[in-house]
């Protein structure tokens, strides 16, 4: 917290509660804080939005344009863990950042999370990057941490189109995944390594190879094996916060109310084109418009690869033939009756389930104090209680990836021209439009295919309004993301990336992941050229002739 005046007091909010803390040394004299259920005025503790992307994120298989926003995203908030903390060896405080919520018109801050890391991985934050029309998102991912003395990340050129990403016919025997095609860059080109089927591994999700999308070029998110959803971690709800606030001196931010692992996965949605899940109440058919879908349609939306409902679905599956299909039925339940949707805010949450029927009631909130969550029976996260010294240290690493965030933004901001504008101006763009509604995927004509990427404008703007009702979302076109400017691959050093502790230096022992499927090996080896059968720009596959199925 910074050092103010002795009579000045700062505020650290913690979600529900805003306790004011005094910056003079603690004495016998001294009052205790000043307890309160009030956060500062015109704040509100969400129960609908972004599920943070360190926790969890679907796999988009061709990157769109990213969101795009007239106004200056905020400074990155003070933020301090709170002193529940989940037991294990690969825990990290991930920080959180401000997210554009288009029905406000306004941002609101994705509260950091506590995270059982994937192993042998860290995590490379998204960030906010200026354009010369607007800020644009650029999405977060995991890294695999290399046997090399450096970290790094390698930028390459646009691959091909994805391929295979539907299931190719029926899987070998009925308990097995699918496990779509990817491209692999080897030896100055791109090749194909074609779909496959998996046995799933009992408490771990397998996230497919993908690539994430920067200005400045594709990055290979290496396939990797993550925890299931109930050993994640733990997600906090969002805040909406004032102006006046986010700018305060002394201002410290504090995740309290945490979200329900069991009830996100009733209230779960995707929405491909800003590379997020988002949970509460998007029921309305105006947000399937925008390109927002409950995470079930990516059975029949390609748009996407959604690990967790993958891994969900054969879990559940193994004891209860129709959990898939009652996915649907529930959600089309609560769009018929709007009882049966979570409340937009933590506060009216609590009045709504104290105040519907048993019949409708859910079985446990959406959202519920970490204090409460952490003592419950019930919860499947073993907590434990962390000193203040121990929340700095992980208040400190925070400050660590904010400056991990702003490196990465240097390297993928737009390229400059300096003979004609000053070096801190994006270099001008051309094909821009303006449209006042959010960019979104919109369903073709139907929704058991993904829907084609229509040639419009490489960026699109969303206008702000003063506080559009969500009702008022209009559908808008996909978009295919803007070329990247690397023709051949670049990469840059991590000085000081976001890392697990060591077995040695944590109280709790790591679990040992499975091994990576044995169809992920292209890389070792480089595959024979081909005899030059595949369209320009298509790259070449190491597979026989016949086994591919384009979308």
């Amino acid at each position: 917290m910074k050092t103010m005046s002795p009579t000045l007091l700062s505020i650290a909010l913690i979600f529900g509660t805003a306790v004011f803390v005094s910056n003079q040394p603690a004495t016998a004299q001294s009052p205790p804080a000043v307890p309160s259920d009030e956060l500062p005025p015109g704040s509100e503790v969400l129960t609908r939005g972004p599920v943070h992307e360190a926790f969890a994120k679907p796999v988009t298989t061709d990157p769109q344009a990213p969101l795009v926003v007239t106004q200056q995203p905020p400074d990155a908030l003070q933020e301090m863990p709170p002193a529940e903390k989940p037991a294990g060896a690969n825990i990290v405080w991930v920080p959180g950042y401000w997210a554009w919520d288009e029905d406000r018109g306004d941002f609101i801050w994705v509260s950091g999370c506590w995270r059982n890391a994937p192993p042998n991985t860290y995590w490379v934050p998204g960030h906010w990057l200026q354009l010369d029309n607007g800020w644009e998102w650029i999405s977060g991912f995991w890294e695999p941490i290399t046997d090399q003395p450096q970290q790094g990340i390698e930028y390459l050129p646009a691959p091909p189109p994805s391929f295979e990403v539907a299931p190719a016919g029926t899987p070998p025997t009925p308990d097995q995944i699918w496990v779509p095609g990817c491209w692999y860059w080897v030896d100055g080109r791109y090749v194909q390594r074609h779909g496959y089927w998996i046995a799933p591994q009992v408490g771990w999700v397998w996230v497919p190879t993908h690539f994430a999308w920067t200005p400045r070029g594709y990055i290979f998110c290496q396939g990797h094996w993550d925890y299931d959803l109930d050993n994640r971690g733990v997600l906090f709800s969002p805040a909406f916060l004032p102006r006046d606030v986010r700018i305060r001196a002394g201002f410290v931010f504090c995740p309290g109310i945490c979200v329900d692992l069991g009830m996100l996965q009733v209230n779960l949605f995707v929405n491909p084109r800003y590379n997020h899940y988002c949970f509460g109440d998007y029921y309305d058919a105006a947000y399937q418009s925008a390109g927002i879908y409950p995470w079930y349609k990516c059975q029949t939306i390609h748009s996407w690869y959604d690990p967790l409902f993958v891994y969900d679905k054969w879990h559940f599956g193994k004891t209860d033939s129709g959990w898939a299909k009652r996915q649907a039925q529930e959600f089309k339940a609560r769009q018929r009756d709007p009882d049966l949707r979570p409340a937009h805010t933590y506060t009216e949450l609590r009045a709504q389930f104290d105040r519907l029927p048993a019949a409708k009631r859910p079985e446990r909130p959406l959202a519920e104090s970490v204090k409460v969550y952490a003592a419950s029976q019930s919860t499947p996260v073993r907590f434990e209680r962390i000193d203040t010294a121990e929340r700095q240290q992980f208040a400190v690493k925070s400050t660590e990836v904010r400056d991990f965030r702003n490196q990465r933004s240097q390297w993928e901001a737009p390229a400059r021209q300096p003979a004609v504008a000053p070096a801190t101006h994006p270099e001008p763009r051309t094909e821009k439009k303006v449209e006042s509604a959010p960019q979104a995927v919109r369903p073709g004509p139907s929704a058991e295919t993904k829907p084609a990427p229509e040639p419009v404008s490489k960026h699109t703007t969303f206008v702000a309004a003063a506080k559009p009702a969500p009702k008022e979302i209009k559908p808008v076109k996909s978009a295919p993301a803007p070329q990247v400017r690397v023709t051949q691959p670049e990469r840059e050093v991590v000085t000081n990336p976001l890392v697990t502790p060591k077995p040695a230096e944590s109280r709790y022992i790591a679990k040992t992941a499975p091994s990576a499927p044995a169809s992920e090996n292209l890389r070792a080896s480089a595959p024979a050229r081909s005899s030059g059968k595949n369209p320009p720009n298509q790259g070449e596959s190491n597979n026989p002739p016949g086994k591919d199925r384009q979308k």
